[in-house]
């Protein structure tokens, strides 16, 4: 477990890496209309960790569940919460779980998991944090291949 705690802290600098300097304007743009934007993924990861921790019985509520519960599609012509929102969601979020997260004992993390994840994770709660941890990794990797197609400089990895 030490060592996914490690990926999910990793992931936390890569979160605020990734997504520094850009500009509201590129916040909405879906690449030849097949992407998600990048207010969509943004907002989502955040999202997606207020559900992780509220099964683990910590009281955080997502910030913008009219836009991304239960992994909500994007809705077309929605003016998505600004950057700098998603980021307070992020950084509200993020130590809380984190802790909760180090608290986990062996029986906590081998009990069945509070929601389904693809079969290819083990059905219980160790399994499905790993899962979502390559999520959040893959969904970090999108957010970078975005802000270079936007023209940014790469998304540092320190």
């Amino acid at each position: 477990m030490e060592r996914l705690i490690e990926q999910y802290c990793y992931h936390n600098m890569l979160y605020h890496n990734v997504l520094d300097g850009i500009r509201p304007e590129h916040m909405h743009v879906r690449i030849n209309g097949l992407t998600n934007h990048m207010a969509w993924i943004a907002g989502n990861l955040p999202a997606t960790r207020c559900k992780i921790a509220e099964s683990l019985g910590v009281g955080l509520q997502q910030a913008f569940p009219e836009f991304y519960e239960d992994n909500k599609a994007i809705m077309p012509d929605t003016e998505y919460p600004p950057l700098e929102e998603l980021i307070k969601d992020w950084e509200r979020v993020t130590p809380v779980l984190e802790k909760r997260l180090g608290d986990l004992t062996q029986e906590e993390l081998m009990a069945e998991s509070p929601f389904q994840t693809p079969k290819i994770a083990h059905d219980n709660l160790l399994g499905t944090i790993a899962f979502l941890i390559n999520r959040e990794a893959y969904a970090i990797g999108q957010l970078s291949l975005m802000r270079k197609a936007f023209g940014y400089e790469a998304m540092k990895y320190s």
